[in-house]
C-alpha cells in the first residue's frame, strides 16, 4: 500500500501493509537476528562466523593448522531394522550436519561451530554426530 499524497493516509494500515508484504529498502532479518557479511567474495551467515574465519586464515598463514575448510557437510546414518525381526539392512542416511570449519590441528581434525543460539535440533544432530563420527567432537566458539 503506497502513499499517494492525494489519500486519507492512514498511519495503523500502512504499518500493517509493511509488515504484511516487507519493506523493499529494509533486507530481511534472519531468524536469530544474525546479519550475514560478505568477507572477501565470501558470504557468511553472521559477523561472528566472518570473524572466526578470519582468524582461522591467520592462524594457517602462521603454520599452526591446515586444511582449512567452511561448511564440511558429514552424513548422518542409522541402521535400518526389520521390525518384526532381527535383521538389518545396513546404514541409510537419515540427515546431514553442516560445519561451518574443519581444519587439522597437531594431527587431529578439528570440527568447529559457531554457534549464537543452540537449537533443539543443533543439539540433536552434534549428539548424533559425535557419536557416528567418534573420537571427533564439535568444539563450539
Amino acid at each position: 500500500m503506497a502513499w499517494k499524497g492525494w489519500e486519507k493516509f492512514d498511519p495503523v494500515a500502512h504499518e500493517r501493509a509493511v509488515r504484511e508484504q516487507g519493506n523493499p529498502d529494509r533486507p530481511k532479518r534472519s531468524k536469530y537476528n544474525a546479519t550475514k557479511v560478505n568477507v572477501e567474495g565470501v558470504m557468511f551467515d553472521s559477523k561472528g562466523e566472518a570473524a572466526r574465519w578470519r582468524e582461522l586464515l591467520m592462524e594457517q598463514t602462521a603454520g599452526l593448522i591446515t586444511d582449512l575448510r567452511r561448511q564440511v557437510v558429514f552424513d548422518l546414518t542409522a541402521i535400518a531394522r526389520n521390525p518384526q525381526g532381527a535383521q538389518t539392512f545396513g546404514f541409510k542416511k537419515i540427515g546431514e550436519y553442516r560445519a561451518d570449519f574443519v581444519y587439522d590441528r597437531g594431527g587431529k581434525t578439528v570440527v568447529e561451530d559457531k554457534k549464537g543460539f543452540r537449537t533443539d535440533m543443533y543439539r540433536w544432530k552434534k549428539r548424533h554426530f559425535e557419536i557416528e563420527y567418534y573420537p571427533m567432537t564439535i568444539t563450539e566458539v
